[in-house]
């Protein structure tokens, strides 16, 4: 009998160690779960509180918030004026005829164009100009209303529609062709009220409330300024006129408020998203061609990685425009090194503006605001000295500084003084032989012709 006892006992050794082995797996996995799950509940706790924290100090964290405080930082006294303007210049604008012109149409102006010579389509644009001049009033007087101007906009997280950013180029391309007729034409005064034009609307629709709105403010600022330094080729300006151009492109923008406003937005945006129904959420990712579950957006953690992101994205223009680029790409490198939380960084990968692009593209802006100043003073010192100043720092004389001649930390912008006039330039950024430096020599036709490189280029007579 005592023999057979443990031949007995042998089974129940082997279901104990089968039990063991199913039961550990298990055990473990609970534990990774609990560990998991309570990870998710602090990273719960963490984004409900940084969303209370910005509510309190103003931010928006959803599209009824966007609303209100878009409506906080907006005028709406010139909302209905401007609202007639759009109405109108659609009208002017989607005429069979204007189909042909430059700026409203597909048609080019003539190559080296000058006051008084070949144009072809001056006279009928000459006459729609005519027909649509108490338009273009309306617009002059439209400058009186406080900026920027709100409009009712119905935020719809990345859905939200902005049509008036479309209506505001249709104005600019409208006012170009003003612009350039009135050059033409000798016309300094009509030029100078058209370029007041051309800057009350780009500030009246100057929403840094997102990254779209405010890509297109700086392309509009930038329509603006190119319009005002190709005048300065064949145009002969008065001293008074001038002054008023410098001052058009006197004041620098508080880039450091308008980045951390546009990220809030941005950042509301998404919140308003996550807020917002599961068909919204399927839509945003059928968009974005992604096949993973809408309710993978929700994961708390992801959010907080998201939030914690935005926020050092913020800080980036803290400091300013200068170095900006080169801030937001240390950004993204260290982003990229940095450590993934179990389930990734999908909003980051989907939702994060292209950081180092949108600095790039504030230092740009900034950059062609100093060459056009810095053209300007070129114009007016030769006016008032009836010289060209032999270097750039003369043009304190004519009330500009160092910075208004400076590319950024690139130095002094370009300067040649040629037998026809003279030639100021900054750098092309995606220079391969010399990016971000200024060249001794400008760069030539082909170059420019190429329309690959971006070149701040400007010829002066």
């Amino acid at each position: 009998m005592n023999d057979s006892t443990p031949q007995a006992n042998r089974p129940t050794a082997r279901r104990r160690w089968l039990l063991l082995l199913v039961l550990l797996p298990l055990a473990l996995g609970a534990i990774a779960v609990a560990i998991l799950g309570f990870s998710e509940y602090r990273s719960a706790r963490a984004v409900t509180a940084e969303i209370a924290r910005l509510q309190a100090v103003g931010e928006p964290v959803d599209n009824e918030t966007m609303a209100r405080w878009f409506q906080a930082n907006t005028s709406q006294a010139g909302t209905a004026a401007w609202r007639e303007i759009f109405v109108a210049v659609e009208h002017v604008s989607s005429g069979e005829a204007v189909g042909s012109f430059p700026f409203l149409g597909t048609g080019e102006l003539p190559a080296d164009l000058v006051p008084g010579g070949d144009w072809p389509d001056e006279p009928r644009i000459a006459e729609f100009l005519q027909e649509v001049r108490p338009l273009i009033v309306q617009i002059e007087q439209a400058a009186q209303y406080p900026t920027p101007v709100w409009q009712p906009i119905v935020f719809d997280s990345f859905s939200t529609l902005l049509p008036e950013i479309q209506s505001s180029r249709s104005v600019i391309r409208l006012l170009q062709l003003d612009v350039q007729h009135a050059l033409y034409h000798r016309d300094t005064e009509r030029a100078v009220r058209g370029f007041a034009s051309m800057q009350a609307t780009a500030a009246a629709f100057e929403w840094d409330f997102c990254l779209v709105a405010e890509l297109v403010s700086i392309a509009l600022r930038g329509v603006h300024r190119d319009a005002i330094r190709r005048s300065l080729a064949n145009t002969s300006w008065e001293p008074g006129q001038l002054d008023q151009l410098l001052g058009q492109v006197a004041d620098p923008r508080d880039v450091a408020t308008c980045w951390q406003r546009t990220l809030a937005g941005e950042r509301a945006m998404l919140l308003g998203l996550l807020r917002g129904s599961p068909e919204k959420r399927d839509a945003v990712l059928h968009q974005e061609r992604v096949s993973f579950p809408e309710i993978w957006l929700l994961i708390p953690s992801i959010t907080q990685r998201y939030l914690d992101c935005m926020a050092a994205v913020q800080q980036i223009g803290a400091d300013g425009v200068l170095g900006m680029t080169a801030r937001a790409k240390t950004l993204e490198q260290e982003n990229d090194r940095s450590k993934k939380g179990p389930f990734g960084d999908i909003l980051i990968n989907l939702f994060l503006p292209a950081v180092s692009a949108f600095a790039h593209a504030n230092e740009r802006d900034e950059l062609d605001r100093r060459l056009t100043r810095t053209a300007l003073g070129i114009k007016r010192y030769h006016v008032s000295e009836g010289r060209w100043p032999a270097k750039l720092s003369d043009l304190a004389a004519v009330g500009l500084q160092a910075c208004d001649w400076t590319a950024l930390q690139a130095g002094p912008f370009g300067y040649r003084v040629e037998p026809e006039g003279v030639v100021v330039w900054a750098y092309d950024a995606h220079d391969p032989v010399s990016p971000g430096r200024i060249r001794n020599e400008p760069p030539d036709e082909e170059e420019l012709a190429t329309n690959t490189s971006l070149w701040h280029v400007t010829r002066i007579r």
